[in-house]
């Protein structure tokens, strides 16, 4: 996938991307829209979506 395609999603990673809290350094970055899902899934203690998971992945 091209660098400005979120890893994530799939979708723009857009002009204030995020860096995914699943790795421990945070160098993925990822679109500002997965960056909050993985926020708000960490805060409530929901498990994050796996790398496996993700389009860049497959």
């Amino acid at each position: 996938m091209s660098e400005t395609r979120c890893p994530r999603c799939g979708g723009p990673l857009g002009d204030r991307p995020a860096r995914s809290r699943l790795t421990v350094d945070r160098e993925v970055l990822v679109c500002s829209v997965c960056g909050q899902d993985e926020a708000v899934r960490q805060a409530t203690g929901r498990t994050p979506i796996p790398f496996g998971e993700w389009p860049s992945s497959r």
